[in-house]
């Protein structure tokens, strides 16, 4: 099973755009699978739609029982049926999840809906009273539908508002439908809602003591893995050696799948993590695929995220991707599974936040040092300190979510008209008695949900991250937040649920290397082509780019910080971006 193409068309009626019907047809490559009253939907297989009851639209991608583990949904049974048909919304946000768009259609509107994780990718433009959404921007430019520009505004946020997922795209022309957001297109035109929404979920009476979270939490990654597992009978996994990886590669192989790893390494000591991804592979009984990083795979004239409507990568992934593209290749995978988002969704935090949330929820107590001691040992501060940072936290407690800026390398007028804006998301208004530590849990999730939009698209096979399914970010949104610095580790009910599953070394790891050395090494070789490309650039002719900051910092010689080198990746890469769809 592959995630295949699609296009979905809305109308008013369908009969007042027969033009535009064959003018699709005569565009692309994919074939009408479904028609309704309001909607058709165009897609290279029909095996990948399934059909809502009474013919009231249907399901696009991937869809799984929260009843049953016993794979992806093929038809509705006649006891779910009556459901679906009296409330598709509810029954779809409550009893299923998975990765696809829904499409309803009704007598008097139509709505478009993705699910909460936003697994399965949602384009769409307008064009007068018709919607049109795709998989990918490709489908939609084929198709006739739109001729994007560059929406330099959108590019210019998107590089300050790091990883924070937005209806605009960088293309005018084309938005987003976010996870958990709905379309509703009927007589007061088209309108976006949530149907879910992170803070149902939030509750800290859910689970009688942290032994028992651990314990369910176990059971339910492993059934949601297992289930992901039914669809697919050669998965690769992308193995880092810490600790979401190993869990996602643990719980493949117990479900009785050949598993094969891919580990990534750098000449950097510090990006070298097959000591860990061996013991892993060895307690699993897989096989271990070891691939260097090289330079020569990084073209700073290609961008990462060149099939995707969003800057959104870094140049330097190039080299990862080629070795999971070749790792697939040679394996015959017919899946990728990835830990990402399990450092979001267990809640890795270094912060003050559980402790005023322990607070909040239990006033002052013995078990309060508890987790003031906790997290000391994450953080190495003393207790004087993180009492201070949490008193800071709570004075300035603001009503929306914790969301840092990158200012770094933008130019000042851009900068003086963009602070000011406020920060536009549906999860941005949670109710105000949320816990700060929620706050910051929902905001993890948030750049988790951005970095998975922005996947290989080159990659023939699909990609799946288990650990941010619909049914474990639920749970873990309903742990308490001091339960998951516990021990004074992080993700702590995470490593306790697996901790008789994983090797002790990977269970008492609280960090992990990474490609860090290798893109300081790349940089320092390569910084007069990066500061040629970043300073007479479009970014840079567009007001975006302070000139004489990249200047300094390339041109000049001087050292250039580590906390740097991710940023000006993201920068070239945003750079190369914006160049091919200026010449498009």
């Amino acid at each position: 099973m592959t995630m295949s193409r699609y296009l979905i068309l809305a109308f008013g009626q369908i009969e007042e755009c027969e033009q535009i019907l064959r003018q699709v047809a005569a565009n692309t490559a994919l074939s009408e699978v479904y028609r309704g009253d309001h909607i058709i939907i165009f897609a290279e297989s029909p095996e990948n739609i399934l059909p809502l009851p009474t013919g009231g639209g249907a399901i696009v991608g991937t869809l799984f029982s929260g009843r049953q583990t016993s794979g992806k949904v093929a038809q509705f049974e006649e006891n779910e049926t009556i459901e679906v048909i009296r409330d598709p919304v509810r029954s779809l946000r409550d009893d299923y999840w998975g990765a696809y768009v829904a499409i309803i259609d009704r007598s008097r509107e139509v709505k478009i809906l993705r699910d909460p994780t936003g697994a399965l990718p949602c384009y769409y433009t307008t064009r007068g009273e018709m919607i049109a959404c795709a998989s990918d921007i490709s489908t939609l430019i084929g198709a006739g539908l739109v001729r994007p520009s560059v929406n330099w505004r959108s590019v210019g946020k998107s590089l300050y508002h790091v990883q924070l997922p937005s209806e605009e795209t960088g293309l005018s022309g084309i938005n987003q439908l976010q996870g958990g957001c709905m379309l509703t297109i009927g007589t007061e035109g088209i309108k976006q809602t949530l149907f879910w929404s992170p803070w149902d979920y939030v509750a800290t009476d859910r689970h009688a003591n942290s032994e028992q979270c651990a314990a369910d939490l176990f059971q339910l990654v492993s059934s949601t893995i297992k289930t992901w597992a039914s669809c697919y009978s050669h998965p690769l996994v992308g193995l880092s050696g810490g600790l979401d990886s190993s869990i996602v590669a643990e719980c493949l192989a117990r479900a009785g799948i050949e598993v094969t790893c891919v580990t990534a390494v750098t000449n950097d000591p510090a990006g070298d993590e097959r000591v860990y991804a061996r013991q892993v592979c060895t307690a699993i009984e897989a096989n271990l695929i070891e691939a260097i990083y090289l330079e020569a795979d990084i073209n700073i004239s290609e961008s990462t995220a060149a099939n995707i409507p969003i800057p959104s990568g870094k140049s330097h992934e190039q080299a990862y991707n080629k070795i999971v593209r070749d790792a697939a290749a040679s394996t015959g995978a017919d899946s990728f599974f990835v830990g990402a988002g399990g450092d979001n969704v267990f809640y890795s935090t270094h912060s003050a936040r559980p402790l005023i949330d322990r607070y909040e929820d239990q006033g002052l107590s013995t078990a309060l040092m508890q987790t003031v001691r906790d997290i000391c040992q994450i953080t190495g501060a003393n207790i004087w300190e993180v009492i201070t940072e949490a008193l800071r936290i709570s004075r300035k407690f603001a009503p929306g979510l914790p969301w840092q800026v990158a200012e770094t390398y933008l130019h000042q007028d851009f900068l003086n008209s963009v602070r000011e804006d406020p920060i536009e998301h549906p999860w941005f208004s949670p109710p105000e008695s949320m816990p700060a530590g929620k706050k910051g849990h929902v905001a993890q999730i948030l750049r988790a949900l951005h970095h998975i939009e922005h996947r290989d698209k080159n990659l023939s096979i699909p990609m799946i991250s288990p650990l941010l399914s619909q049914p474990v970010m639920e749970f873990c949104l309903s742990v308490p937040s001091w339960w998951v610095v516990e021990g004074g580790c992080d993700r702590a009910i995470a490593r306790k649920a697996f901790s008789k599953r994983l090797p002790r070394a990977i269970l008492r790891r609280q960090g992990k290397g990474g490609p860090d050395g290798f893109v300081a090494q790349f940089i320092q070789g390569h910084r007069r082509s990066i500061a040629d490309r970043l300073v007479d650039g479009q970014l840079s002719a567009n007001g975006l780019l302070d000139r004489n900051a990249i200047e300094t910092a390339l041109r000049s010689g001087g050292h250039i910080a580590p906390s740097d080198c991710p940023r000006i990746m993201a920068l070239l890469d945003a750079e190369a971006w914006v160049r091919s769809w200026s010449t498009a």
